[in-house]
């Protein structure tokens, strides 16, 4: 019964999280471009950092959660523990994806009034 948590969980968590960053990916372009207008490669570069970012620190997160599975006797407890994990994972996708957003914004101020 582990060995399909691990396939269920595995399969569910890669597909949130590459859908999450792909669309965090292209809607971020913009976002940070319109904040740094003037310098269009330091714009992608955060861009490209922040998604590379993202995808290591979940990837690590699956792998470490597939690690402290405990014993699954049954399709009632498989869902739970599931949910569980899933519900942390995107909880902590959410709350970064926040911090992120107001570092951006931190940055676009300081960056900002340093060139005024």
């Amino acid at each position: 019964m582990n060995t399909l948590t691990y396939i269920v969980y595995t399969l569910i968590s890669s597909t949130v999280i590459i859908y999450i960053g792909n669309a965090c990916y292209t809607n971020g372009k913009i976002y940070i471009s319109n904040y740094f207008y003037n310098d269009e490669k330091f714009a992608n570069s955060i861009n490209i950092t922040l998604r590379t970012a993202y995808y290591l620190l979940n990837i690590g997160m699956v792998v470490w959660s597939l690690s402290t599975f405990k014993t699954i006797p049954n399709y009632e407890t498989l869902v739970i523990e599931i949910a569980s994990r899933l519900s942390f994972m995107f909880f902590s996708i959410a709350l970064l994806h926040n911090i992120n957003l107001i570092t951006i914004y931190k940055l676009h101020k300081h960056f900002k009034n340093r060139t005024l």
